[in-house]
């Protein structure tokens, strides 16, 4: 029922309908910026240019299209949401447009169908193209070699008190260990001594997806034996 009532919704709202015409990406950069009318377009996803404003690479055997600014009305779902990976293949609706005189795209397009590529099959780690690096270790790696940092540079808390504190934190875009949170402890001076060696530790070698920067979140133990 929900899953009729969202294809309804994209009808209504996004204007799906049988006389919109389908074109290979060649042919829809070939487009007059002054067509208004709107035409489908079908591809895989080469490249996630930017999950914020929701643009991407769609490619298929006749060429690349730059789509910005995808949609997807009546699910009331962001670009994040959506889950788009690159690998996937999606149908889009939208109209052809010339950003700033040189750039040819599809703006504002709307999301008709999408159908997951292999890489849904990977963990969120695998789909990176760079994964995160520190002390010179890679990946898992370098998550052990985190470990290994804090623990050899953990204060004892004065009172004595032993425990294993268990912490989240975020290595941001650019290497810096951040929005550290304590998810459990034995004490409040456990995960207060915890959370300061985490605001002390390097920097780290940041993550990178589609040739750029991106943000991972870790979840270590902090043992105090």
């Amino acid at each position: 029922m929900k899953r009729t009532i969202a294809i309804l919704a994209l009808m209504v709202f996004g204007g799906i309908g049988l006389h919109a015409q389908k074109l290979t990406v060649k042919e829809f950069l070939r487009l007059s910026p002054s067509d208004t009318s709107a035409y489908m377009v079908k591809g895989v996803v080469s490249k996630i240019r930017s999950s914020t404003s929701g643009s991407f690479y769609l490619q298929d055997e006749t060429g690349t299209l730059l789509v910005y600014g995808l949609q997807s009305p009546g699910l009331d779902k962001s670009f994040k949401e959506l889950d788009i990976v690159k690998g996937d293949t999606l149908t889009v609706r939208g109209r052809f447009t010339i950003y700033d005189g040189t750039t040819r795209e599809m703006k504002n397009g709307i999301l008709l169908s999408k159908a997951d590529g292999p890489e849904h099959n990977l963990s969120f780690m695998d789909r990176l193209e760079k994964k995160p690096v520190f002390k010179g270790k890679e990946g898992d790696e370098a998550e052990k070699a985190f470990v290994a940092w804090v623990q050899a540079h953990l204060v004892q808390p004065a009172d004595g008190s032993k425990g294993t504190v268990k912490v989240r934190f975020v290595v941001g875009r650019k290497g810096g260990v951040q929005e550290i949170q304590v998810l459990g402890s034995p004490s409040p001076a456990l995960s207060d001594a915890a959370v300061k060696t985490l605001q002390k530790a390097p920097k780290w070698k940041p993550a990178r997806a589609d040739g750029a920067p991106v943000r991972v979140t870790f979840v270590i133990p902090v043992v105090f034996e």
